[in-house]
């Protein structure tokens, strides 16, 4: 059978300004504005933007991701660039904390997958 290319209506693989349906447990930063987000095959992605400043959100997801089961290692790769690799056992993925492009807000990415 040929696929149409056409997927069933719900089927949705990339929101913009939300999180997709299934997206696994992770903190998310209070007030943040969701850019897009993606979910397929147990793979999930989402892109954020807070004006909170650098330091609080990164204290934030220090703080908040044990407390949902997440075991987590985090690399400072620049002032204002820290990666968050994340796994609990059912997943492995990371949360990046950055300065966004305008210098100004601050930018929140994660990657999930199942393990």
């Amino acid at each position: 059978m040929i696929s149409s290319g056409v997927r069933p209506l719900g089927a949705q693989e990339f929101l913009k300004g939300q999180v997709v349906p299934g997206f696994p447990q992770l903190p998310l930063y209070e007030g943040a504005k969701v850019i897009e987000s993606y979910g397929y095959k147990g793979s999930y992605g989402a892109s954020f933007v807070t004006n909170s400043e650098l330091a609080k959100v990164v204290k934030f997801y220090n703080d908040s991701l044990p407390q949902l089961g997440w075991e987590t290692s985090v690399k400072e790769l620049a002032p204002d660039n820290y990666v968050f690799e994340i796994k609990n056992e059912e997943n492995i993925g990371s949360v990046i904390v950055n300065t966004a492009s305008d210098n100004q807000k601050t930018a929140i990415t994660m990657s999930v997958s199942g393990r």
